[in-house]
Formats: structure tokens, C-alpha cells, sequence
């Protein structure tokens, strides 16, 4: 844990993709959140998506927001989670859950920057640092198809494992 902790810490100085990942419950957003609270960033927000919690039929929505009248019940513009990290950090938790069409999206607005809001004709500029998280094998699942090769080494160009507990229990006395 000290080894990991170090590396978050030299990390979090570069603005690269970080790409988390262990078991459920071994701590991913709290290494997301030190990384960003030891970065440059620290001061701006930390915006956070869960993607196994969002429903498909707003993902592309709260992902990157929607214009006035996008869709039935779009009564005003609404910004995207993305959007709301800019100059900031966006942790995008369990991206292996994202749906696969959204995953090009994804890709294309971690390359360019960009995005269009839903419904939208004009392209969102966005300067966030992002940090992924994952219980699954995401470079497994890259080779299998259930998850887009090219958007696994843009997410990871750095890879942070998170050990479970069971195989750290030296940890135990200092937790309790």
C-alpha cells in the first residue's frame, strides 16, 4: 500500500489518464480522490460517474449533457458531468459497464477534447484530467470485444492495481 501510494502521489503531478482497478470494495475512488488531491487540479472539482448506476437510456445525457428540447421532458440545457469537471478531475467508476456505443463516444471526447451535448450543434471544449476504475479485466475484455481496445489504452496509460484486503492483512490493525 506505501508502493501505491507513492505512485498516486507521482502521478497525480502528470495530467495522463489513470486507469484504477481491483475487487469491488478495495478503495478505487479513494485512490481517484488522492490523485486528485495531490495534482495541480486539486483546487477545481472532482466530478464522478458510476456507470454501473446510470441507466442506458440517460447515460449519453448525463455523460455530456443536453440542449433545451433534446428530448421529450428536456426543459433546459443541462450541462454533462464531463462538462462540470473541467479544469478538474473525472472519474469515470466501473467503466467497464459503459455501454459500448457510448464507449466510442468516450474515446473520441478523451482524444479532441470535444464534445456535443445531446441534441447539441455546438462543440464543448473540455479540460479535465480523467481517472477510470474497474472491477473486470479490462484488457481481457478488450481482447474478447466486451470492451473497445482503443478506449482501454487511452483510459490506462498509467494502471493502478488495488490489492484486496485478504492480501494485505498487515493493513488490518492500522484500519481498526
Amino acid at each position: 500500500m506505501l508502493e501505491l501510494l507513492r505512485n498516486v502521489r507521482a502521478v497525480a503531478q502528470s495530467n495522463v489518464p489513470v486507469h484504477i482497478f481491483g475487487e469491488s470494495g478495495v478503495g478505487k475512488e479513494l485512490i481517484a480522490r488522492g490523485i486528485h488531491a495531490s495534482s495541480g487540479r486539486a483546487d477545481k472539482s472532482f466530478i464522478a460517474i458510476n456507470c454501473s448506476a446510470v441507466t442506458e437510456s440517460v447515460f449519453e445525457s448525463e455523460l455530456f449533457g443536453h440542449e433545451k428540447g433534446a428530448f421529450t421532458g428536456a426543459a433546459a440545457q443541462k450541462p454533462g458531468l464531463m462538462e462540470m469537471a473541467h479544469h478538474g478531475t473525472f472519474f469515470v467508476d466501473e467503466v467497464g459497464e459503459m455501454p459500448v456505443q457510448l464507449q466510442a463516444k468516450l474515446l473520441r471526447a478523451l482524444e479532441t477534447g470535444a464534445f456535443y451535448r445531446v441534441g447539441g450543434v455546438r462543440e464543448v471544449q473540455v479540460d479535465a484530467r480523467i481517472v477510470s476504475a474497474s472491477n473486470r479485466d479490462l484488457r481481457r475484455d478488450s481482447e474478447t470485444g466486451a470492451f473497445r481496445k482503443d478506449l482501454f489504452w487511452r483510459i490506462s496509460t498509467i494502471s493502478l492495481y488495488v490489492p484486496p484486503l485478504r492480501d494485505r492483512r498487515e493493513d488490518i490493525p492500522l484500519l481498526v
